[in-house]
């Protein structure tokens, strides 16, 4: 069940990009679904009262115009937290666990970051193997992994690691790192948002650091935000993924989050991401059997 509506609003907005990328054109809803999505939605807002009818003006006054209609009043809108520049630094040469303590050092010494942490949090940096052949990005952190002190912590990463065995890559060779090395406040009682461009460009350059110690075969963007954080917002996810791009010399892979179908558990959205994995299998030279080709495949 999705708590979260803003959440529930993005999947569906991505299986409705999905399914117009697959060549569909039309699709039905049913009143359960409509009921579903007027909840999610929330309540609509109260029509004014209509006011009373004026009282007719005495005969030898004269006609007053119709009073112009009053202006609504402006949403209110909670904005993100303004965050400044993105850091610039350089990591000195030497080995990698070496390199990374001194990432952490810095990160850990950030003013900005430390205004968005809540004791005992500390800044979530990546996890895994440091000589790792993929690294994955994933979203901005949620209040569980912040608990838990790494990326990919429930259920999203129990799914990844199966997938991860499916495709025989061995968790020892991966390195697993959010977008960012905070969560993004929320600004709704729904306690979850997305991150601002401003945010992910923030934290880019710890991202970005964090890759270059590693220095993997590929880099696999989960989701929306990891991608946008390392390309761009264009294109989206729904139309990049199933294609390499360029990150600095290393290959850039696009997919979907696993959240993605823990929401959307459908065969065909398995099927997509699955897709995605066996093209990564081939990019870091691991045999593909045809067994392994024919996951989820359509009948």
């Amino acid at each position: 069940m999705i708590e979260d509506p803003a959440e529930g609003l993005d999947i569906l907005l991505e299986e409705l990009k999905r399914l117009k990328a697959a060549g569909v054109r039309r699709i039905s809803v049913s009143e359960e679904a409509l009921a579903a999505l007027k909840a999610l939605a929330g309540p609509a807002a109260a029509a004014p009262p209509a006011s009373a009818s004026p009282r007719p003006a005495p005969a030898s006054a004269p006609a007053r115009p119709a009073p112009a209609p009053a202006r609504p009043s402006p949403a209110v809108v909670v904005s993100a937290p303004s965050v400044p520049d993105a850091p610039v630094f350089s990591l000195a040469p030497g080995p990698k666990a070496e390199r990374m303590r001194a990432l952490r050092q810095l990160v850990e010494a950030c003013a900005e970051t430390r205004k968005h942490l809540v004791a005992p949090q500390r800044p979530l940096l990546g996890h895994g193997s440091l000589d790792a052949q993929v690294v994955f990005v994933g979203e901005a952190p949620t209040i569980v992994e912040m608990e838990a002190g790494q990326a990919f912590a429930g259920e999203s990463g129990e799914l990844l690691q199966k997938i991860l065995a499916a495709a025989a890559i061995n968790p020892a060779d991966c390195y697993f790192a959010p977008v960012m090395v905070w969560r993004p406040e929320p600004p709704t009682r729904y306690g979850k948002r997305p991150p601002t461009a401003r945010e992910l460009a923030f934290n880019l350059p710890y991202l970005r650091a964090q890759i270059d110690v590693v220095a993997p075969r590929a880099v696999v963007a989960l989701g929306a935000q990891a991608f946008e954080a390392l390309h761009g917002r264009t294109p989206s996810i729904t139309q990049a993924r199933g294609r390499w791009f360029d990150l600095g010399g290393v290959p850039l892979l696009p997919t979907f989050h696993p959240n993605y179908l823990l929401h959307t558990p459908s065969a065909s959205a398995k099927r997509t991401v699955w897709e995605d994995f066996l093209l990564l299998m081939e990019k870091l030279g691991l045999p593909v059997s045809e067994k392994q080709r024919g996951f989820f495949a359509t009948k």
